[in-house]
């Protein structure tokens, strides 16, 4: 019971301190980028897993044999190619126009290294947290608005959260939240270890975000996107969906979209509306729901 106690404290500041420990080595040591970003994915993949069976904030959100088909569709096809195709559209863009721009990563030279990653890492989620506001907007009366809706709806069909349903994401949703971070970084001129950084602790916060672990995280609640304010991002209480920043609540708290309260989230899900969601388990239909003209 002690242990259990303890657990919830730990386990997300362990998780960072490990993770910014590779990471750091990776730098200092002039590892292969590529190679480091994806065991830090698997090492995070493996941390979370095991403590999801240790102290699952809730048991009927554990992961089911039956869901892992569609589960791992969604890993496949929506987080891994789209995510891929997003850097290198930012990166194909970038290339394009340098020849027209005077900014190097010579703007960020003299900087605390430290400092910069910061900066970088608030210019990587202003257009996400945009874009991800936007998209709740679902206005019915504007196509746009509820394409936008229909896009990402499907990462929040699932009626529970765990490691496995961070990869539920439209793949167009995907596709243009990693252009819209990339791309700014991209063009402004971070070096390579920044990009490197940031998109280590998109991928690290991300999974961990929706992880069904007990975590008490206190003022790291004001500083990263803990799975205490997502899981709040996915209640089926409106008042309580808040919380548009992916990685970071930075822009929520400065935009007034930051919510926390003490406790869990009770329901998560899709709120019952005219729209006819596609089932669960159906990932095709989930791949051409934005593009259904009639709802009943």
């Amino acid at each position: 019971m002690k242990q259990s106690n303890t657990l919830p404290f730990v386990v997300v500041p362990c998780l960072l301190i490990l993770l910014s420990i590779i990471a750091y080595c990776s730098i200092l040591n002039r590892w292969n980028f590529e190679r480091s970003a994806y065991l830090i994915f698997v090492f995070t993949t493996i941390y979370i897993l095991l403590f999801e069976r240790i102290i699952p904030l809730k048991q009927t959100w554990r992961a089911k044999k039956q869901d892992l088909g569609i589960d791992f569709k969604h890993l496949l096809f929506s987080a891994i190619l789209f995510d891929a195709l997003g850097k290198a559209m930012a990166l194909s863009l970038v290339l394009y126009l340098q020849p027209f721009l005077s900014i190097t990563e010579h703007l960020w030279d003299g900087l605390p290294f430290l400092f910069t990653f910061v900066i970088a890492n608030l210019i990587g989620e202003f257009l996400p947290y945009w874009y991800h506001r936007v998209s709740h907007v679902g206005n019915a009366d504007s196509w746009l608005s509820s394409f936008l809706w229909k896009i990402h709806a499907i990462h929040h069909l699932p009626k529970l959260l765990n490691w496995f349903k961070t990869s539920w994401i439209h793949p167009i949703n995907i596709l243009l939240n990693t252009f819209l971070k990339m791309f700014p970084l991209l063009i402004l001129g971070f070096s390579q270890e920044i990009i490197f950084l940031v998109g280590v602790l998109h991928v690290v916060v991300a999974y961990l975000s929706h992880a069904n672990i007990q975590t008490k995280t206190g003022f790291l609640d004001y500083l990263i996107v803990t799975p205490q304010i997502h899981h709040f991002h996915h209640s089926k209480d409106l008042e309580e969906a808040q919380n548009f920043g992916n990685i970071l609540p930075f822009w929520d708290l400065i935009f007034g979209t930051y919510y926390n309260r003490k406790g869990a989230v009770e329901e998560v899900g899709v709120v019952e509306s005219d729209l006819e969601y596609p089932q669960q388990e159906s990932y095709l239909p989930q791949l051409t729901f934005p593009f259904k003209e009639k709802d009943r």
